[in-house]
């Protein structure tokens, strides 16, 4: 195959576990890649594609590991040739009579190879090179195609400087590359070295990496408007009393946490897919099961949102800002009917809505013209809630890379918010409530939301990606 202006394709080759499938599935975006711990995982040669837009803009071909170099450096050795006849030395090795069964992983690690593929060779650099490894590194550098390593960190203690100095000694470049925490500077930075590989893959790859960028802030755009959306509709979620008395209102409750815990989960879904994290799981913590006698004031819960001793005057001011009186602070239990606990609310009670009638009240609780409903919730750190849950789930996916195929764990995270901030949220809550949305307030939702994402993207890649890469 030609270089000149093709579509970069590589094959990704090196010893049995040492990450290359993961490596495939990172800089593809393919959580179908099969991944395990377990050596021999990869059988045959397969290839995945990097597309954009229907195009494809990287090819890699996923190998089998090598199982006997030594024996094939051996037979490429034993007679004395010029290195200007390695290559056909290496075609040779393929075609001889019964190689092809003697030597499976090699032959199909080396067939694509001396067709034309570059190399993207990956070892673990937590263990020390070894004589297997330069046997294999020397076979690779006979076939003449372009080389890059990678050293992947797969456990502490890592010895870089060791690997980089023999590496160094066959390939074009060598790079530190983490696939199961690699962010995308670091995938920018290897897509970097493979366009300098060759100069007919110099174009491809800066049209690849530009594509990127483009794809980010197209997503970002897109990810804002879903999750205000998405936002928007927990706030206003309620479920109907269809039944009188306790009973009733305990069966509306229930409905109304299951359908705030399965949106929750069904708009995780939605952005893995459309991100290619088929697979990803939302795993959420379940301690936080309270009583009525502890509604709200919890640590944990007021990780998501305000502290206790904030929560009043921020909401407060929130009812100023929207014109509106608050309608719950810390004291507002007495809106709030039983404890809902797990999921998206924690803990927290349903409210009953609607249209009240003058000095008419059944039980303490307000009745309604038509019917009653529980919901919306009203508490005031309940946006918080809400948005800070959304915003870490989307942040842990954005920045997931397609290696990992652990649950995605929710955990409490303080929010960064300043006051301003919460107090925008809550206005905008309360609005959205009392039914005085407008187009303006969903726009400057959407922007909040996009600035907030972004900001905490650029943090996390920041503090990672020392970690993950090494330029």
């Amino acid at each position: 195959m030609s270089l000149l202006n093709s579509t970069p394709t590589l094959c990704v080759v090196g010893h049995p576990n040492r990450g290359k499938s993961s490596v495939v599935a990172t800089l593809t975006e393919n959580d179908s890649v099969q991944i395990s711990p377990e050596s021999g995982t990869t059988r045959s040669a397969d290839t995945f594609e990097f597309a954009l837009n229907g195009k494809p803009l990287l090819r890699l071909i996923d190998t089998p590991g090598f199982q006997r170099a030594r024996q094939v450096l051996d037979w490429l050795q034993r007679d004395s040739i010029s290195p200007a006849e390695r290559p056909e030395r290496v075609r040779a090795f393929l075609n001889a009579p019964g190689h092809a069964e003697r030597f499976a992983d090699e032959v199909a690690l080396l067939t694509p190879i001396v067709d034309g593929a570059g190399i993207l060779y990956v070892v673990d650099g937590s263990q020390p090179p070894s004589p297997m490894d330069e046997a294999e590194m020397e076979i690779l550098r006979w076939t003449g195609q372009p080389r890059l390593a990678i050293i992947n960190p797969m456990e502490a203690g890592a010895d870089v400087l060791t690997w980089q100095r023999t590496l160094g000694q066959f390939f074009q470049w060598v790079r530190v590359f983490n696939p199961l925490s690699a962010t995308m500077p670091a995938r920018q930075a290897l897509l970097r070295a493979i366009g300098e590989l060759t100069p007919g893959w110099s174009v491809p790859t800066r049209r690849l990496i530009e594509g990127l960028a483009l794809r980010d802030r197209q997503r970002l755009t897109d990810t804002a408007d879903a999750l205000a959306a998405y936002w928007a509709e927990q706030l206003l979620e309620h479920q109907p009393v269809k039944f009188p008395g306790a009973l009733g209102r305990q069966r509306a409750e229930a409905g109304l946490r299951e359908t705030l815990e399965a949106r929750e989960v069904e708009f995780f879904q939605a952005l893995g897919h459309e991100w290619g994290h088929h697979q990803s799981e939302l795993q959420r913590e379940t301690a936080w099961e309270l009583g009525d006698d502890a509604l709200m004031n919890t640590e944990t819960w007021y990780l998501w949102g305000l502290k206790q001793r904030d929560l009043l005057w921020v909401s407060g001011s929130a009812g100023a800002a929207a014109g509106l009186a608050v309608d719950a602070g810390l004291g507002g239990a007495s809106l709030l009917t039983g404890a809902i606990s797990g999921g998206v609310l924690g803990s927290v009670g349903g409210w009953l809505a609607s249209r009240e009638l003058d000095g008419k009240r059944l039980k303490g609780l307000p009745l309604t013209r038509q019917k009653q409903v529980m919901g919306p919730v009203r508490h005031p750190n309940f946006p918080l809630v809400v948005m800070a849950r959304a915003l870490t789930f989307t942040r842990q996916l954005w920045l997931r890379p397609h290696a990992q195929r652990s649950a995605v764990v929710l955990r409490a995270e303080a929010a960064q918010w300043s006051r301003e901030d919460q107090i925008q949220l809550l206005s905008w809550a309360k609005r959205l409530q009392q039914h005085r949305w407008q187009a303006k307030h969903q726009d400057a939702l959407v922007t909040w939301v996009g600035e907030q994402l972004q900001r905490s993207l650029e943090e996390a890649v920041l503090s990672e990606e020392t970690e993950s890469w090494v330029s």
